[in-house]
């Protein structure tokens, strides 16, 4: 199943749009699990099948895995294997941010959709479609460009006015939708959830083009104002906010209770 139809079924069979952001930052895992031989593993595989049946999408972030070489990424792995063999109809959405030369993007494409089989990456723009296309020749697959990110100094490039008078943000998102064209239903962009205003605009604008919406609960994007600009077709992702409610041995049931509830609201709003 290509990712698109995947998520969007997956997405109203749940009445949500949450995506479980998967970021086990060692400073913050519970002592318990800080023993296990593979701890970002073992507190993330814990969360997955706590919540897996009441989520939209996974977001596991490979930075709180390369941190520690070879090892973090064995378990990066391992997680991605976890989810797709248990889970397969829960879609995975990598947050690598890669963006390089066309060879080299062939590369990342082989590993991230070839061999992992992930569903979708993030990635960033700034080299132009020639470091994108690459990933685009999986056609089950997508990506989710870097478009106006949550991060307080966004503004510091991706608001600059370019020469056609828009701002950078929404060259990207022009960017995007061609490519999307081009690529059908496999080229979405990230819109940061701090951003509610432009996030509306643009998505009156790209009707057509997914969104991956970080920022939301640790970052304190609004969830009431998000779903009333956003569409179905977007993935609001929380991390922060659900993995590390308890720092004890029952952190993976209070991140479900705290998925539970945002799902409540969701099913509200939706």
């Amino acid at each position: 199943m290509k990712f698109y139809e995947k998520f969007t079924t997956r997405s109203n069979q749940l009445q949500s749009l949450l995506c479980l952001g998967l970021d086990p930052e060692w400073e913050k895992l519970p002592a318990s699990i800080k023993t296990s031989d593979k701890p970002q593993f073992t507190f993330c595989k814990e969360i997955v099948d706590a919540t897996h049946d009441i989520v939209v999408s996974y977001k596991p972030n490979i930075a709180f895995f390369e941190r520690f070489g070879f090892r973090g990424i064995e378990q990066f792995e391992n997680l991605v294997g976890h989810i797709t063999s248990n889970y397969p109809h829960v879609s995975i959405v990598a947050d690598v941010k890669r963006g390089d030369l066309a060879n080299t993007a062939k590369e990342y494409a082989k590993y991230y959709f070839g061999d992992l089989k992930v569903d979708t990456v993030t990635l960033s723009p700034y080299m132009g479609s020639d470091s994108i296309e690459p990933f685009l020749e999986y056609k089950d697959h997508a990506v989710f460009l870097l478009c106006l990110t949550s991060n307080p100094t966004s503004k510091d490039l991706q608001k600059i006015k370019t020469s056609t008078g828009l701002n950078f943000y929404e060259e990207v998102a022009n960017l995007s939708k061609s490519l999307n064209l081009k690529f059908k239903d496999q080229v979405g962009i990230v819109v940061g959830a701090t951003h509610p205003e432009e996030l509306g605009q643009i998505r009156k604008a790209y009707p057509e083009l997914a969104f991956l919406i970080p920022g939301y609960g640790a970052q304190g994007g609004n969830l009431s104002e998000l779903m009333k600009v956003c569409a179905r077709n977007s993935l609001i992702n929380s991390s922060r906010s659900i993995i590390f409610n308890s720092t004890g041995s029952d952190f993976a049931v209070k991140a479900r209770q705290k998925a539970e509830e945002i799902n409540r609201e969701m099913r509200e709003l939706f």
